[in-house]
């Protein structure tokens, strides 16, 4: 049986060329569809802490409801 990641770990797999890489869903187009951005990094020690930060930005930014914000409203919050 395969190993469960922890929460909020995403995707993290070693490439071909020996680096690991980590993938994670920053958010969703007007369309729907995911938008799937990745870190990269020599060990996977360093991909988790990027991609810990990472996802803690993606949260930050509302990137389907910014189109519905003026800048003003934008910068209130």
């Amino acid at each position: 049986m395969a190993e469960k990641r922890a929460n909020g770990e995403e995707n993290i797999r070693k490439r071909q060329d020996g680096r690991w890489e980590g993938r994670y869903t920053a958010g969703y187009d007007q369309d729907g569809k995911r938008i799937i951005r990745n870190v990269l990094g020599r060990t996977q020690a360093e991909v988790k802490s990027k991609l810990s930060v990472a996802i803690a930005e993606s949260h930050q930014t509302d990137v389907p409801r910014s189109g519905k914000y003026t800048v003003a409203e934008w910068l209130r919050l």
